[in-house]
């Protein structure tokens, strides 16, 4: 029986773990060494890929970064036929592993003024979309702004205090958070919505099993 040559790690795969280490334990503990250990590999590996460990830290923001826009501009190109139900939809089918990234990310920003100035700025574009689409279809402007405030950071409370509730509870309550939220209860727009990520959830817990075994 032949060795396996060990796999060469890429660049893509020391992005995942200093993300990984991040949500752990913390931008401070985020060290080349330490993710070296972990991987089992030298520190070669790393410098073959990244300058240095400010050039991985860049890597790790630019990774949230680019799923920030990707939500946005998903939200942008969908609103004209779903509107604000489209939200619902982009941010309960995320990746289970990214409330912790972002809240991760988020106390990052209270330590570095540089990270701050860039996680304020896409809350500001998400807030600032949220707002104008509501301005185009008749709010007004202080009403707009607050309705997208309120739908964004409520999400945002989300991640913040890893609250608890299974999805099919969250998902119960959605026309209560419309209804709340915009003034109405979503109709059969918000329930096609629920539909489609009830399907999602069922079609999750039906591959569980198998992935966990892959593992």
């Amino acid at each position: 029986m032949q060795n396996k040559t060990p796999r060469q790690l890429s660049r893509a795969d020391w992005i995942e773990a200093a993300r990984r280490q991040l949500i752990i334990s913390g931008v401070d503990e985020l060290k080349v060494d330490r993710l070296a250990r972990k991987m089992k590999v030298t520190r070669g590996s790393f410098y073959w890929h990244f300058k240095n460990r400010k050039d991985l830290l860049d890597a790790v923001l630019q990774l949230w970064q680019e799923h920030k826009e990707s939500e946005l501009q998903q939200a942008d190109t969908r609103w004209a036929s779903m509107g604000a139900f489209e939200i619902a939809r982009i941010w309960l089918s995320e990746d289970a592993t990214y409330p912790a990234f972002d809240m991760a990310i988020r106390f990052w920003a209270w330590k570095s003024p540089a990270v701050a100035k860039i996680v304020r700025a896409i809350d500001h574009r998400w807030i600032n979309f949220l707002a104008e689409r509501f301005r185009v279809e008749g709010q007004r402007e202080r009403e707009s702004v607050a309705r997208a405030r309120i739908i964004y950071l409520q999400q945002v409370g989300y991640y913040a205090t890893a609250f608890d509730e299974p999805m099919q509870e969250r998902l119960a309550f959605l026309p209560y958070y419309n209804a709340i939220m915009l003034g109405n209860e979503g109709g059969s727009a918000l329930e096609a919505v629920v539909a489609d990520l009830e399907q999602r959830q069922s079609t999750k817990k039906q591959r569980a099993p198998k992935d966990a075994l892959s593992q």
